[in-house]
């Protein structure tokens, strides 16, 4: 398996990725398979290839056909007051490739990189409250709550909690 930021040559693989998640997980995520299938491919391309390397999706790669079977999207703050926090966002693996570390390595991978800048405080995300595998592997990796979103997410007529998580770090310099 290969982790790395996701380049141009994987937006559509990107794209194909992400609308799956949204479809096999849609309480996982903040925005749906209904709104994402309608942008235009050059919405993902952003995403994928921003303006900097600071910010992007770590991709994790099958060996076997180089397939794109996990992704974890990683982003630091761009105000001045808030530029010593990154968030993580839309942790996704195929179920077929869960329960084999793909999650794990995803994550470390984002938090070296995260680590790597020097000048990150803190890192937060959000995590769907009945989600317990994902809030099982953050809270592993030292994330600690810092707030709990009562319905933060209204998906097929249900509401959803979503917990807020924070790993500080010691120092990053």
């Amino acid at each position: 398996m290969e982790i790395r930021f996701l380049n141009s040559q994987d937006v559509t693989a990107y794209y194909a990725l992400r609308l799956q998640a949204l479809q096999e997980s849609p309480t996982a995520f903040g925005s749906s398979y209904e709104q994402e299938a309608c942008l235009p491919m050059a919405d993902f391309a952003a995403r994928v290839c921003p303006a900097d390397s600071i910010n992007g999706i770590f991709g994790a790669f099958d060996d076997t056909n180089d397939r794109l079977i996990g992704m974890l999207g990683f982003s630091r703050e761009s105000r001045l007051k808030r530029a010593h926090i990154g968030n993580l966002w839309s942790m996704y693996v195929v179920p077929e490739f869960r329960s084999r570390g793909l999650g794990s390595a995803l994550l470390d991978a984002a938090l070296s990189h995260a680590k790597g800048l020097g000048v990150l405080r803190q890192i937060v995300l959000g995590v769907t409250a009945n989600n317990l595998a994902a809030s099982s592997l953050y809270k592993s990796r030292g994330f600690q709550p810092f707030g709990f979103e009562r319905d933060a997410l209204f998906v097929d007529g249900v509401y959803f909690d979503e917990e807020h998580l924070v790993l500080h770090f010691d120092r990053c310099d």
